[in-house]
């Protein structure tokens, strides 16, 4: 029994790993059970020599069976596009941006022409960073399917009748939530901001029908 011995002891081995790298319990269990079958074959009595090479076949199979799993479980930890990167704190990043942006314009959301009862919250922009957030607290969600909000931002020096695209986002809660504004051209002297509702993916004009928030911003 001293290759199950080995086996037993290569097993063990695996228990000395991180949870991120060791091999799996039920893997584990199974190499286990196939070495009892496989050292307790009545033909390997008869023939050793048969029976001590399917033992070392079989302890080279486990072996490398065990390496690759710890190799590839090394590999998906350790390397930073194998697992997702922590979420932004948007917020926080918001914070950060009023605090440090000497140029920051900030401006609260008033009802527009088709308002949703209940919406509000502020808009803040930084001309010099060319970055800015949207919060709202009290928006009704929306299904992306169907349709998507979508931000722009009047310029005094672009035309009125072509404001900047913001970007279109989505609303998940009622609740407060901080939106980062992913202006298409550069803006250098924003005067209103304008929330409309449009098609899935946007529009690359709004005929402004749906326009439930405007944040107009001190000359």
């Amino acid at each position: 029994m001293d290759s199950l011995a080995e086996v037993i002891a290569l097993l063990d081995r695996t228990k000395s790993m991180s949870d991120e790298t060791r091999l799996p319990d039920s893997l584990r269990e199974r190499i286990r059970v196939d070495a009892r079958r496989e050292l307790s074959r009545p033909t390997e009595a008869t023939r050793p020599g048969l029976g001590r090479l399917r033992v070392r076949t079989f302890l080279l199979w486990a072996v490398a069976v065990a390496c690759l799993l710890v190799a590839v479980a090394t590999l998906v930890t350790n390397w930073p596009f194998g697992r997702p990167g922590p979420t932004p704190d948007l917020a926080r990043m918001r914070d950060q941006l009023i605090a440090s942006a000497p140029d920051v314009v900030r401006a609260d959301w008033s009802a527009g022409p088709t308002p949703i009862p209940g919406a509000g919250g502020d808009v803040a922009w930084s001309a010099g960073e060319q970055r800015g957030y949207m919060r709202f607290h009290g928006m009704r969600p929306n299904d992306p399917t169907v349709e998507q909000y979508q931000l722009w931002i009047f310029d005094r020096h672009q035309d009125e009748k072509a404001p900047v695209d913001g970007g279109v986002f989505d609303i998940a809660s009622d609740g407060e939530v901080v939106v980062p504004i992913r202006a298409a051209l550069r803006v250098r002297e924003p005067y209103l901001f304008a929330v409309t509702i449009e098609k899935p993916g946007g529009v690359v004009v709004s005929d402004r029908r749906r326009l439930p928030l405007t944040a107009a911003m001190n000359p």
